[in-house]
């Protein structure tokens, strides 16, 4: 069992006890507008028109024009040109990308796929040899290639031509290469740095379309935005400026794509999707199409996602489509049995869930054999169920003296800056702040985790666990379907343009109840007094995949929730939606339950049971559990703490006992029953803060005496602490 409340990360100018004020949605509008940094009409009519305009000119990129003429040259020469790209969503469109648009022109084109498990990211040793018995004159790399000095340096001796085009950081140095366009490059002169891939890609064949004016029209380009909005998208770059021309423009066209592949895959999709219409998101591609393209490569070899991008053969289409989707299937299966492992093993580890007491401390789990494509999404599967940092190492075969981890951060963990912490206790490392690749040596995995625990003590701070962002407090009486139609017009939504969250607070929950197959989804109505009228109102709301703690929310309960905005359309109508992102319970005024870790840490530091009952505002007996209230609790641990490993917050803990056994036993009731259980051998307990506790039930033969343990002596019999 993980019941953890998640920190919510306020506007620096907003105050969650402070009075609401009902607004108009323009205005509403115009403030978080402004929050994104967007405070004149200009550029308001600038980021809400739906025919953006933002395009640069590809030549004020640093050596666009050289590497148009190197590449104008081997077109012309009927050189050998080879596209050397990454295994992921934006490495195979930027491959495609080029790779057909070269061949519109008549070059003699060929391309290469690192094999994600034998070969490993980016131009590597092994990468090298392939491309050598290829034998192009001219290398040109996609989404890849700015960090393999040593291996573009090699490919030069062997008398090829290299342009580089990427968009990851560059480190000290630019490779040797003959053009290097990326946008991160300390010398860059190009407007917008935020370019994935695919969008450098297509940046490229812009540039050469100029040249050819008799061959193409000139803004042949366009025809691959689809392709290139997927990979925009997938890559989690920043959807502003010029990546939100390009987003907006491709999924306008997605829909009617002229690609095959594409087509058909989209066809598939829809198919088996009950929501997904003509009409296609940023969020469709995120979680629809995306992760099929990406699921070949996840799982070793991703040609075949490209070959669909590339296909003109319908029929071929169709069964490339059907495969991807097919893999996404096994990828869905092996990493659910991967998650399940890691988290066995986690969960088994004391020390590590020991360390959880820094809140700063990653969760460092390492195995044999784990699949090197899964590790970054069960990475990131591990911060969403701990709410802290998570690195997953993996050893094999193709790497025996080294552990290869994927890593991806919560809060504001700066992983880059701990991996240089660690020295030469990390082999290499690289990607940015949310997601980085790092791999160790296996006589240094034991020093390599000691400093990262020492990184962790430095900090140790709780800006360093995973926290959701709200953009604004608002009136539950703001809440309009006009409003939503407003927050539609800032899609597409993604990294740097994320979907608004806002904060309802002391709205009281009535008719909690599951839905969906298997009640899977919490259902309630936010019941609210209109400031306008004084009428008692209430809106509907889901939460999804919240089912299995609605008996938490009873009816009439006082919360704070984080809330997105949707339109449901059915059969022409249209109508609010509410997507609870989380809920809070609201402050009653009642030290028991405001802030019982404030008292359980005064008791922890051995203040008398009077003195914290006294300022709990009770009578001491009001602070010790009773043998009623012990037997619920533990008949309610055998049946719902039967995990490994439970790790629960105790104000969420109480709240849950309430709703299941209607018996309410407030947090230091719970907290002191559970030491007497820890001490009577019923459970091993870690107290991971004042508030937060692991523990697993233990095997007890025959009958315990709780009266004999120290803490209900404590409690009962007056003997000191």
């Amino acid at each position: 069992m993980i019941l953890l409340e998640k920190k919510w990360r306020l506007p620096d100018d907003m105050n969650i006890e402070a009075k609401e004020a009902s607004d108009t949605a323009s205005s509403l509008l115009s403030r978080l507008l402004s929050a994104r940094g967007i405070d004149t009409p200009e550029q308001e009519a600038l980021f809400l028109t739906k025919n953006p305009t933002e395009w640069h000119d590809p030549f004020l990129m640093n050596d666009m024009r050289v590497a148009v003429d190197r590449i104008k040259t081997a077109i012309d020469g009927q050189e050998k040109i080879l596209v050397c790209g990454d295994y992921d969503a934006d490495g195979i469109t930027a491959t495609a990308v080029l790779s057909s648009f070269l061949r519109k022109l008549g070059a003699q084109v060929d391309h290469v796929l690192p094999n994600r498990l034998t070969e490993g990211y980016g131009i590597t040793d092994k990468l090298v040899e392939r491309i050598e018995k290829k034998a192009p004159s001219l290398v040109v790399t996609v989404d890849c290639g700015v960090a393999n000095e040593d291996s573009i340096r090699t490919l030069i001796e062997e008398g090829m031509d290299v342009i580089v085009t990427d968009h990851h950081e560059v480190k000290d140095s630019l490779p040797p290469a003959l053009a290097v366009l990326d946008c991160k490059r300390p010398d860059n002169s190009y407007p917008f740095v935020h370019l994935c891939g695919a969008g450098v890609a297509l940046k490229l064949i812009d540039a050469i379309s100029s040249v050819y004016p008799g061959k193409v029209k000139k803004d042949e380009w366009r025809s691959y935005l689809d392709i290139v909005a997927i990979g925009t998208i997938a890559d989690v770059v920043s959807l502003t400026g010029e990546n939100r021309t390009i987003v907006m423009e491709g999924l306008r066209e997605l829909p009617n794509s002229t690609h095959p592949g594409l087509k058909a895959l989209l066809d598939l999709v829809r198919s088996k999707s009950n929501y997904m219409d003509n009409s296609i998101s940023s969020t469709d591609v995120s979680f629809q199409i995306a992760p099929k393209l990406n699921a070949t490569g996840r799982l070793g070899d991703a040609e075949r996602s490209l070959e669909l991008l590339l296909t003109d053969d319908p029929v071929r289409a169709e069964e490339l489509a059907q495969e991807l989707v097919s893999e996404n299937t096994r990828r869905q299966e092996m990493e659910q049995a991967l998650l399940d492992e890691v988290v066995s093993r986690i969960e088994s580890d004391r020390q590590l869930i020991s360390g959880m007491k820094n809140s700063s401390m990653p969760i460092v789990v390492a195995g044999e054999n784990w699949h090197m494509g899964m590790l970054g999404i069960v990475a990131n599967r591990i911060v969403q169920r701990y709410q802290r940092t998570a690195i997953v190492f993996t050893h094999d075969t193709s790497a025996p003296d080294v552990y290869k981890g994927s890593c991806r951060t919560a809060g504001d963990f700066p992983i880059l800056d701990c991996f240089k912490f660690c020295g030469d206790t990390v082999q290499q490392y690289g990607g940015h702040k949310r997601a980085a690749g790092v791999a160790v040596e296996i006589g240094k995995y034991g020093q390599f985790l000691e400093k990262v625990r020492e990184f962790a003590a430095l900090r140790n701070t709780d800006d360093d666990l995973m926290s959701l962002p709200i953009d604004m407090q608002i009136s539950p009486s703001d809440l309009t379907l006009d409003l939503a139609q407003d927050i539609s017009e800032f899609e597409p939504f993604g990294e740097g343009n994320r979907e608004p969250v806002f904060l309802l607070s002391g709205v009281r929950v009535t008719q909690p109840r599951g839905c969906g197959p298997m009640n899977r989804h919490l259902k309630m109505n936010l019941s609210y007094k209109d400031p306008k009228d004084q009428k008692e109102k209430a809106v509907d709301a889901i939460a999804f995949n919240a089912g299995e703690w609605a008996d938490m929310f009873v009816e009439g309960s006082f919360v704070d929730v984080l809330v997105k905005l949707g339109i449901n359309t059915w059969n022409g109508n249209s109508r609010l939606s509410l997507n609870i992102l989380d809920i809070h319970f609201r402050k009653n005024g009642d030290p028991l339950w405001d802030t019982p870790q404030v008292l359980e840490n005064l008791y922890r530091n051995r203040l008398p049971l009077r003195q914290v009952a006294m300022l709990g505002k009770c009578a001491p007996p009001e602070l010790r559990p009773t043998g009623e209230e012990m037997t619920v609790l533990y008949r309610f641990l055998a049946d719902n703490a039967k995990e490994t490993t439970n790790l629960c917050d105790l104000s969420l803990l109480s709240r849950l006992i309430a709703g299941r056994c209607k018996k309410q036993i407030h947090p230091f009731k719970i907290s002191r029953a559970m030491d007497i259980f820890q001490e009577a051998g019923l459970l091993d307990l870690i107290r991971i803060n004042d508030e937060r506790i692991c523990f697993r039930l233990l095997s007890v033969q025959g009958k315990v005496k709780l009266q004999e343990t120290k803490t209900f002596q404590v409690l009962f019999q007056g003997v000191e602490k």
